[in-house]
Parts: C-alpha cells; sequence; structure tokens
C-alpha cells in the first residue's frame, strides 16, 4: 500500500512538504560550513605558499617585493574568485546537507512518536528532492503491521478473558 492509500485510509492528509524545523539540522549544518571553510582556506593558503614558491624559484634574485606584486598580479584574480565562490559552495552544501540530514530527523521524529506511545501517527513523508526516498514507504509499511500487528493482539487478549469470564464467575 503506498503512502497516498494509508493517508486516504486513515484520513491523514498532512502538506506535500513538512514544516521546517529551524532546529532540525543546526549541527550538522554548523559542521559542514566549518568544514567547508577550513578545507577551503587550507587549499586556498596552500596554493598561495606554493605560488610563491614556484615564483621565487623561478626568479631567485628579483628580490621579495618583486617577486610578490608578480604572484599578485598573475594569481591575485584568481584568488579573488575563489573568495567570491566561496558563498556558493557553502550555500550549495548546506542545501546537500539539509536533503541528506533533513528525512532522517523526520524519521526520528516520528520514532521518537511511537516511543512515546503515541498510536496515531501520521503517515511519513518526504520533501521532493530529499535523499533516501524509499524510507517513508518503507516506514508506513512498518507500521502497518505495527498496527495489524496491535490490533491481534487487542483481539486476542479480549478472546482470552471473555474465554476466561465464565470460569471466573463459575467458581
Amino acid at each position: 500500500m503506498t503512502t497516498a492509500e494509508v493517508e486516504k485510509r486513515d484520513g491523514h492528509a498532512k502538506e506535500e512538504f513538512p514544516q521546517k524545523n529551524p532546529s532540525s539540522t543546526p549541527k550538522v549544518q554548523w559542521t559542514l560550513s566549518l568544514r567547508i571553510v577550513l578545507h577551503f582556506f587550507i587549499f586556498v593558503c596552500a596554493g598561495v605558499v606554493f605560488g610563491l614558491i614556484k615564483q621565487g624559484l623561478t626568479n631567485p634574485f628579483n628580490g621579495m617585493k618583486a617577486n610578490l606584486m608578480t604572484f599578485w598580479n598573475q594569481s591575485g584574480p584568481m584568488v579573488l574568485a575563489l573568495a567570491c565562490l566561496m558563498p556558493i559552495f557553502i550555500r550549495d552544501t548546506l542545501t546537500l546537507s539539509n536533503r541528506i540530514a533533513g528525512p532522517i530527523h523526520n524519521l526520528r521524529n516520528k520514532c521518537r512518536e511511537l516511543a512515546d506511545g503515541e498510536h496515531d501517527v501520521a503517515p511519513l513523508k518526504f520533501r521532493k528532492h530529499d535523499m533516501w526516498d524509499d524510507l517513508p514507504e518503507l516506514f508506513n509499511r512498518m507500521m502497518q503491521q505495527v498496527n495489524k500487528g496491535e490490533a491481534s493482539l487487542s483481539t486476542s487478549a479480549v478472546v482470552t478473558e471473555t474465554e476466561k469470564l465464565p470460569e471466573s464467575v463459575g467458581v
């Protein structure tokens, strides 16, 4: 049974895009952002150092100031272009982390609801471009099986209690 069929059966129509929880993945996003900035900074610094070494070895008698100016004239625009692209890299990485960590966060919330004893848990849905696109269907199928198991357990408990009832009345 698909998620749409489960919703139709249970009467739960949840919005296409679950509400964004601003605290859903800040740790993941900050970790990734800082890591990208650190790696990018190390990459640029290493490029500058190697470029300066190359420039110094190319013209060892040209002097430090002249070599720095030559290096800046040749490589400065590239360093500035990389610095300008940094926000784009961070934004893209945060979007990707949201598509990976967001579904896991939603799944964790549904599991928490179940662990807290809630029986009327709405079907799990992910956004259109989220990763792990098979998880909602698997989770919702699992929930159907759990609900069937609970229903059969409660039915068998009622049958067992009614079977015991005449015995206790007769004593």
